[in-house]
């Protein structure tokens, strides 16, 4: 991840994915306001932006994660991702819980942020092969 485009696209896609996970938890702090709901989802806000943190670190300082095996993990862990995703999507979007505007926001933002990842981590696994 020589880069700097590449380090770009990785911040952003992540960004994605916890700007729309952020959005759900608000949203459903707003929704159900009692006070157990609102701590696990402001924890849970709290541990996105954390992740956000480690994963901004990570892209920024590549040379942590250059073994093989890890890169092959988390390629196997965003390929489960996106076929989760792509999945709940393609259910999701035609059913009547989609019909708040944030419904489709938030399902549109994972499933752009999850294929940018795929992608990524590709491209991440096939520059250690090549390496070598």
């Amino acid at each position: 991840m020589k880069y700097l485009r590449l380090r770009i696209w990785s911040i952003v896609t992540f960004t994605l994915a916890v700007i729309a996970l952020v959005i759900r938890c608000i949203w459903q702090i707003v929704v159900i306001p009692t006070p157990g709901t609102m701590a696990v989802f402001l924890s849970i806000v709290v541990t996105l932006l954390a992740g956000e943190a480690a994963v901004i670190y990570l892209v920024l300082k590549p040379e942590k994660i250059k073994s093989l095996p890890a890169a092959i993990c988390l390629t196997v862990a965003v390929s489960a991702g996106l076929v989760a995703v792509l999945t709940h999507f393609i259910r999701f979007i035609g059913t009547p819980q989609a019909e708040p505007f944030w419904s489709k926001v938030i399902s549109s933002l994972l499933t752009a942020a999850t294929i940018n990842t795929f992608f990524i981590a590709i491209y991440f696994v096939w520059s250690l092969r090549r390496a070598k």
